[in-house]
């Protein structure tokens, strides 16, 4: 038992020591050849290194020789390696910069049409949570706007598409989650502005019956807060969006049904007395 768990230690010590090794001997040719003067080996070596994934070493590389190949013939594809090797790395920042470079440096490149695309992709895997600032989503939906009407035909335009739309619905859920913390803190007037806004601005949202809900209980608790003189209209406005809403959805929860039926009931109770 001591003879076998000796031999298997020995044995993983070895194989350790050699991987040290190859490493320590890949690191120093890897090395040598950024130092290097010559182009070629390099290039060979950093397409190499980007088909076998390893998109450090070949983002290194290919940076290397964006100056050497700046005017030359290889300079457009060294370019695009070189930003989809950033993207290889997630660097999605750096990767979405180089690939509206490469753009705007070879419009009629064969692969400029997949670098205008990858660099709304870019900014599409960098966009951030929906409770977080937003600028960069609305900069990736434009992005891939202006893909979509300059290369209307392409293959990638249904993906285009498709994430687009989910962008959009991370700027809906913001604005809605916007509106609803007005009335989840109690400022109702603030609450009715906020969420009719959101319903002109996406009238088909899937958030348009929460919105309407909460626009009547929100009118209701302000109404009954009103000073005498304003109560009268606000009521009569509850009442409305309480017809409304029954008529516009059928299916509803019985929690949420039970309180429309009291708010409606005790608004028309109030609207009753008020005119007496």
């Amino acid at each position: 038992m001591y003879f076998c768990t000796m031999i298997k230690r020995r044995y993983l010590i070895i194989t350790f020591s050699f991987a040290l090794i190859l490493f320590n001997s890949c690191a120093n040719n890897h090395n040598k050849l950024l130092k290097s003067q010559d182009h070629d080996a390099k290039y060979e070596a950093a397409v190499k290194a980007f088909e076998k994934e390893d998109y450090f070493h070949a983002s290194q590389l290919f940076e290397n020789l964006l100056m050497y190949y700046r005017g030359r013939q290889k300079a457009e594809i060294v370019a695009f390696y070189y930003a989809k090797s950033l993207m290889g790395m997630k660097d999605y920042y750096s990767a979405g910069y180089q690939f509206e470079s490469f753009y705007k440096r070879f419009p009629f490149s064969a692969n400029a049409e997949e670098a205008l695309f990858l660099a709304a992709d870019c900014k599409y895997k960098e966009s951030p949570d929906y409770t977080l600032d937003q600028t960069l989503t609305k900069e990736a939906m434009k992005d891939f706007q202006s893909y979509v009407d300059k290369y209307p035909e392409s293959e990638r335009v249904v993906l285009a598409n498709k994430l687009m739309d989910e962008l959009r619905e991370k700027l809906i859920k913001k604005d809605y989650e916007s509106a609803y913390l007005y009335y989840k803190t109690g400022k109702f007037q603030s609450a009715q502005v906020m969420l009719r806004l959101f319903l002109n601005n996406y009238p088909d949202s899937k958030y348009r019956q929460d919105a309407m809900y909460y626009i009547i209980d929100a009118g209701y608790e302000l109404a009954s807060n009103s000073v005498e003189k304003k109560q009268k209209e606000r009521f009569e406005t509850v009442v409305s969006d309480c017809k409304k809403y029954e008529t516009l959805f059928v299916e509803q929860s019985n929690v949420r049904k039970n309180r429309l039926t009291y708010i409606y009931e005790q608004s028309k109770k109030k609207l009753g007395n008020i005119e007496k």
